[in-house]
């Protein structure tokens, strides 16, 4: 739109005056206006295309910058000259521009106090070389203009990162146990809501169940029970990979999902992560220990499910069947071969060192 008011200002006075230097700025401002109307749509293809990817504005903002430099030409040129009715078109352009630049690139503050002296400077450097004595009026009040203009432009900015930064602790604390600190069930979801299944990666999903939890709530109270669940969830992170997705999904249930992970990596895995939560006491307060163990179950993509809904569900049923055949048992979602009975398989079942541990103990 401000190429479009631009255009008009410019033609207006080449029929004013007939000087050809106003047929070439018409012709610049056609030039530009179509470039930028192409990388705009160039921009939106891009985007439908690589929803995910974020484009280059580089040749955005070069057109941009050009494109506020020849509105200064055009000004200087106008307020230079001797046409009253020229100067007053081309000052209400160069105004109506200072407020959409600000408005529209706040989010870059010096960039978009570049393409507002890039505008004005000239104006006023026209107004002064006009041979008109009291436009020199113009550049009195230029610098205090220039100085709302940025306090504008910094105020719009400011806002914009605190709002930014608000929504991304409100989105922290919505997808993140508040205890733990890890991914709670609606951080989880939304995670795997964003991994798409492909036959050439690997994926694998672990449920984790603790057993002997209920007895140390019940006996020595939630507090213990949350100083517990931080513990575990300390040593989860440790015994799993940096890039892993590590989740509570309620009381006393964790997962854990490995991405660009085969099945016999998995299995080594499962084993660290039993032994690794039951292998010590968790101190607690009051110079308090007490011991849990853990069942796991674990399915395979894409060798188990063809999902990762599907592979949430099949990990969680073998999860149900690791702790029907006894503690600290880690099992594998698996069918038999005659693919009859969709049942677990005791392939990959898993004996912890802590198997038959107390469920509790305190000192």
């Amino acid at each position: 739109m401000g190429a479009f008011c631009a255009i008009i200002v410019v033609t207006v006075a080449f029929l004013r005056t007939t000087d050809p230097i106003y047929g070439v700025l018409i012709g610049f401002e056609l030039v530009l206006v179509t470039l930028r109307l192409l990388e705009w749509r160039l921009h939106e293809a891009r985007l439908r295309l690589h929803p995910a990817d974020d484009p280059a504005v580089d040749a955005s903002v070069l057109l941009s910058f050009l494109w506020c430099a020849l509105q200064g030409a055009s000004a200087f040129i106008i307020m230079s000259g001797d046409d009253p009715v020229l100067r007053i078109l081309s000052a209400t352009l160069v105004m109506a521009l200072i407020g959409p630049i600000c408005a529209r690139n706040y989010a870059a503050p010096r960039f978009a106090f570049m393409l507002i002296l890039l505008c004005d400077l000239p104006f006023v450097a026209g107004a002064i070389a006009s041979r008109e004595p009291w436009l020199v009026t113009i550049a009195a009040i230029t610098p205090p203009f220039l100085f709302g203009a940025m306090q504008i432009i910094t105020t719009f900015h400011r806002t914009m990162l605190l709002t930014l930064a608000a929504e991304a602790k409100n989105l922290h604390l919505a997808q993140h146990d508040s205890l733990t600190g890890i991914l709670n069930r609606h951080g989880m979801d939304a995670a795997l809501g964003q991994l798409v299944p492909r036959h050439d990666k690997k994926m694998a999903l672990i449920s984790i169940d603790l057993d002997g939890f209920k007895q140390v709530n019940d006996s020595l109270g939630h507090g213990a029970g949350d100083l517990l669940l931080i513990q575990v969830a300390e040593r989860i992170r440790g015994a799993t990979s940096d890039d892993a997705l590590i989740g509570r999904m309620g009381g006393d249930e964790f997962m854990v999902v490995l991405r660009d992970t085969s099945p016999d990596q998995v299995t080594p895995i499962v084993e660290d992560l039993i032994t690794t939560i039951s292998h010590q006491p968790y101190e607690l307060s009051g110079g308090t220990t007490a011991r849990v163990g853990a069942s796991i179950g674990f399915a395979c993509l894409p060798e188990d499910a063809g999902s990762t809904v599907e592979l949430r569900l099949r990990a969680d049923q073998a999860l149900y069947a690791a702790k029907e055949r006894g503690k600290g048992v880690g099992l594998r979602y698996g069918e038999r071969e005659d693919g009859t009975d969709r049942s677990l398989s005791s392939a990959g079942e898993m004996k912890a060192p802590f198997v038959h541990f107390d469920r509790w103990r305190s000192r």
